[in-house]
């Protein structure tokens, strides 16, 4: 008697648990119709689009970290031990630039050298150097 109320109860306790259904986004095949915020954009590579006095850096399309430069004007970004830091080279409307070191998923600032004393600084802003 047990055993067969232990049976039944087995079985109608676990048909709820494969009831369940997990839909799937509509995409059809080889075209892609998904729009920019639907696509995953994890795993893609980082993107830095420069403004005035900060870089955005982005992974897809999703926002990663805003990264605010020295200098107004930013020059030049360079990505730098395979996208997990970001080297930017900002200046002034007139004087020396700075060349800075961050790191690219949480924009803190990891290194600084003048940009004329680059050539014979660290390994990562020597590209930069003027």
């Amino acid at each position: 008697m047990k055993s067969k109320f232990l049976t039944t109860f087995a079985v109608l306790g676990c048909l709820p648990l494969c009831q369940c259904v997990v839909e799937e986004p509509e995409t059809t095949t080889g075209n892609n119709s998904l729009t920019p915020v639907e696509r995953p954009s994890y795993g893609e590579p980082l993107t830095a689009q420069t403004g005035p006095g900060s870089v955005t850096i982005r992974e897809g399309g999703r926002f990663v970290a805003t990264i605010p430069t020295a200098r107004p004007n930013v020059e030049e970004t360079r990505w730098y031990a395979e996208q997990e830091q970001i080297v930017v080279k900002s200046r002034g409307n007139h004087g020396p630039a700075t060349v800075q070191l961050f790191n690219s998923r949480t924009g803190q600032q990891l290194g600084s050298v003048m940009a004329y004393e680059a050539a014979n600084g660290p390994a990562w802003a020597q590209s930069m150097a003027e």
